[in-house]
């Protein structure tokens, strides 16, 4: 994808933009290797042992700063509510538009509310979802997508009183009963995805420092000036070598459900990527896994979680993918496409 985030970063020294098979290479530097014709059959799960590992659930059941630093159960509103209130719908409307400037055609003001134009049909703000025109009024029948708050550095993590583990304890409980159900339009739309077959129709075979995967046609550059980006790094730092030399699978494109939810994942989309070393050395990687051991995984330091390195996680950042390992669910291998996500924030212009 073209993106805006090209002129904001660390300039590319090399990006393999070739459509052949061979990649091309620039100024003498091992890129990411294309494999633009071969298709590889999805597998039946990703890195998640018993259900999705996920950013989705994740970010959806707490915004990443504003639940690591509440201070009372006001911020344990309902995500409707958090969506509503953190960020102004024309707000967000504008922040996809400046995201994918080569699919948002408009922003106006239609029929009483914000709405933006993705290649010719037209989608509303309705009440903290962005919905099609024609379904506005339905908005109760559904979710919100997750627009959440996103700290450039790690959030402090602290102890909750008892009457706000118990808040939370009934939070997730609830959301385990009564699964979030988002309307798939928006990101449909914005990556030109109906079903399993036609989000297949999207997905290139790619390798990730050897490793192959599978993700949107359109993020291939975009992977690309990541992995040139970490190679950059590694040449003077160790941690982070040793740290791309312990990877051994690179989880995509999965097109699935949000585990629990009749909504789709971003690895649906081929814009998700779980990333995986050899082990964790004991670490904890996601907070569903933890709960059974770790109760109070919400208070788990983060000296006790998996954490790559701070250059690999910023070279994500800088190409546009968040990580969720700054959740307050977190998600500590997971990456995902949210150019918009940093829009929002302010840490993008």
């Amino acid at each position: 994808m073209k993106k805006l985030f090209a002129v904001m970063m660390i300039p590319i020294i090399g990006i393999a933009l070739t459509t052949c098979s061979t990649p091309k290479l620039i100024r003498g530097l091992p890129l990411l290797k294309r494999v633009d014709f071969t298709r590889v059959q999805p597998g039946n799960g990703t890195a998640a042992p018993d259900g999705s590992l996920n950013a989705d659930y994740a970010s959806d059941t707490g915004t990443s700063q504003g639940l690591q630093n509440f201070s009372n159960l006001q911020n344990l509103k309902s995500a409707e509510s958090r969506t509503v209130d953190s960020f102004p719908g024309k707000n967000i409307l504008s922040a996809i538009m400046k995201a994918y400037p080569d699919k948002v055609k408009d922003l106006a003001f239609r029929n009483g509310d914000w709405a933006i134009d993705i290649n010719g049909t037209w989608f509303c703000w309705a009440r903290g979802r962005v919905l099609p025109e024609n379904l506005r009024d339905d908005w109760e029948k559904y979710t919100p997508y997750p627009f959440y708050s996103y700290a450039d550095t790690l959030p402090p993590i602290r102890e909750l009183s008892d009457e706000e583990k118990q808040e939370l304890d009934n939070r997730v409980k609830e959301r385990e009963e009564n699964p979030p159900s988002r309307h798939p339009g928006l990101y449909n739309a914005l990556w030109g995805v109906s079903d399993r077959s036609s989000s297949w129709e999207k997905v290139k075979t790619t390798y990730f420092f050897g490793l192959k995967t599978e993700i949107h046609r359109e993020l291939l550059e975009d992977l690309a000036a990541v992995e040139e980006e970490i190679l950059t790094g590694m040449k003077t730092d160790d941690k982070l070598r040793r740290f791309v030399e312990s990877l051994v699978k690179i989880d995509g494109y999965n097109f699935r459900n949000i585990s629990g939810t009749d909504a789709l994942s971003f690895h649906s989309y081929g814009t998700a990527l779980d990333i995986l070393p050899a082990g964790f050395n004991g670490k904890q990687v996601y907070w569903l896994w933890a709960k059974p051991n770790f109760p109070e995984w919400y208070s788990l330091p983060y000296e006790k979680r998996f954490m790559p390195p701070e250059a690999f996680i910023r070279a994500f950042e800088n190409h546009g993918f968040v990580w969720g390992g700054k959740w307050f669910y977190f998600d500590t291998i997971h990456f995902e496409y949210r150019p918009e996500i940093f829009i929002l924030n302010g840490m993008r212009g």
